[in-house]
């Protein structure tokens, strides 16, 4: 247990290694550093926290920096991710919290 910890960590080290580096303007550092967190998540079957997955390309393994390396728009209630880089694009539907209308 405390092996996946660990590899865990690591792979949270590496990705904001890779985004920190992205910003810097080596691509292919940051590249090479994503590719090794998705290693160390498969040989150690380990999952990526869904906040780090959504930060790099699965395509291309660039960080998504908006701006940068990323083009966000929204279109009617989805929000549509666009690779700079080689295009890949994703979609996530963005929808109000159900909670959030609740009465006391």
């Amino acid at each position: 247990m405390r092996i996946k910890n660990k590899i865990k960590k690591r792979i949270i080290e590496l990705i904001e290694l890779a985004y920190i580096t992205a910003r810097k303007g080596d691509l292919e550092l940051a590249r090479e550093y994503i590719k090794l967190a998705e290693m160390y998540s498969r040989k150690g079957r380990i999952k990526i926290p869904l906040k780090y997955k959504r930060m790099f390309c699965r395509k291309c393994y660039t960080p998504l920096i908006t701006g940068v390396t990323e083009r966000r728009r929204i279109r009617s209630k989805i929000l549509i991710r666009t690779c700079l880089i080689c295009n890949w694009q994703r979609r996530y539907v963005l929808s109000r919290n159900k909670g959030s209308n609740k009465e006391n």
